[in-house]
């Protein structure tokens, strides 16, 4: 709404921000701005709307862009927000020029060929050789279009939300200029559930599969852990682990030590082994696939107490340093 409105005053010269003709600039603030008051909101939105993905809009426009084109499939668009919220940047340039990127190490640049051949459009490009990176990128107004298709309302995480929001405004700035049809915005966010591949996504962005072992004694810690800036988001998280529940999965959402970012916390291997039914049915597709597959690996093996040999425990050690590895 505070979207439309901003639109509407910029293009049709209405006056509802405007106080040479009677607007009230604050009205923006408490349309717009209201990302502070969050929290509750957030909390109504998730009990009683409990939102699912909903492609139709964005299935619609590709069909009639890619006619010849095999459409994504929603497992792969469910799993590609759930990436996007963790990795993804819509990006307002000074000048004006927009842009959605998504950034990955160069060691892992298939994960990027793999959004593009999945959602046919954009292009891989070679960022930076110092950083040793490579971009997915979407530029021109005709993709950024059905890119915003596809997120309009299919966000999670309020504050991701309110980033994509803002970068649609300028978009369709850009669209009412050339006359063209814009996108109304939508604010909602939708609730993530076991039966879709966004939690895959969002783990192959910000999740992390762990597990060290003690040398010198039979100790060890065995964890899965999702991270998460801003407390608004930490709903989120408690929503994700009362869903992992159903697993007997038992875990806690706790303060990080760096400020104001949160942590879905599941420890041992008992709780562990839930985790295993979802993430065997939605497969991730970074090379955090690879390090799954090790701690899961570990985790049989923990379970048959070879940690509890001296020499098979020197063999344990050797496989942990190897999950999360960066591949050179």
């Amino acid at each position: 709404m505070g979207i439309t409105m901003v639109l509407t005053d910029r293009n049709f010269n209405t006056s509802f921000f405007e106080v040479a003709g009677g607007g009230d600039p604050i009205l923006y603030q408490h349309l717009f701005l209201r990302i502070e008051y969050i929290p509750l909101s957030v909390l109504v939105i998730h009990k009683k709307n409990n939102k699912s993905f909903n492609f139709a809009s964005f299935y619609h426009k590709f069909k009639e862009y890619y006619p010849n084109f095999k459409q994504p499939n929603p497992e792969f668009l469910e799993w590609f927000i759930g990436f996007s919220e963790g990795e993804g940047s819509f990006i307002l340039a000074k000048r004006g020029d927009l842009a959605f990127v998504i950034t990955q190490s160069t060691t892992d640049v298939r994960s990027l060929n793999y959004i593009k051949d999945n959602i046919c459009f954009g292009k891989v490009i070679k960022q930076s050789v110092k950083q040793n990176t490579h971009r997915f990128i979407i530029q021109d107004i005709k993709n950024l279009y059905l890119i915003c298709l596809l997120f309009n309302g299919n966000m999670v995480f309020p504050t991701r939300k309110a980033r994509f929001l803002t970068f649609l405004c300028s978009l369709n700035e850009k669209l009412l200029k050339k006359n063209l049809a814009t996108i109304t915005p939508l604010d909602v966010c939708v609730t993530p559930s076991l039966k879709d591949g966004w939690l895959s996504g969002i783990t192959d962005g910000e999740g992390c599969f762990t597990c060290s072992i003690l040398s010198n004694n039979s100790g060890y810690r065995f964890r899965y852990i999702l991270t998460q800036k801003w407390e608004v988001n930490k709903y989120i998280l408690e929503h994700v682990l009362s869903l992992l529940d159903t697993y007997l999965v038992e875990g806690c959402v706790v303060p990080h030590s760096v400020n104001n970012v949160w942590e879905l916390r599941v420890n041992g291997v008992k709780n562990c082994k839930g985790l295993f039914k979802y993430f065997d049915e939605y497969m991730l597709i970074t090379k955090k696939k690879d390090s799954y597959l090790k701690w899961k690996l570990l985790h049989s093996r923990l379970v048959n107490k070879d940690h509890l040999n001296k020499d098979t425990r020197l063999e344990l050690i050797e496989l942990a340093k190897e999950i999360n590895k960066t591949v050179v």
